[in-house]
């Protein structure tokens, strides 16, 4: 049993709310990518929408693109693993999904 009352903040990270690109891999063998942009983001995780669904418990790969602070035009990025956490269904029939970054390496 949680000691959060219903309702309460569960957040350990605070939430920011960015905008970056981000690619999924999606699936093993034939990993299809699904092209998004981060709703939010914390040290732990980050919300986006997809247009498919992905299952809860399921572990991806992600690419994170961010811009470069000097250069807007330019951009660096994090590759992840990640494990979706939680998936909802939206009235516009794509998923919000929200995953838990477990590891990240810079990418070149």
């Amino acid at each position: 049993m949680s000691d959060c009352p219903p309702g309460a903040e569960r957040r350990v990270s605070r939430r920011v709310r960015l905008r970056w690109h981000l690619s999924i891999l999606k699936g093993q063998r034939d990993a299809r990518v699904l092209s998004t942009v981060t709703e939010n983001l914390s040290s732990r995780g980050f919300r986006c929408v997809v247009d498919e669904p992905l299952a809860a418990g399921e572990s991806v790969a992600c690419i994170l693109r961010f811009p470069i602070r000097h250069d807007l035009l330019m951009s660096q990025a994090l590759r992840c693993q990640a494990q979706v956490i939680w998936v909802r269904g939206m009235d516009d029939g794509r998923f919000s999904i929200g995953c838990r970054i477990h590891d990240y390496t810079a990418v070149a």
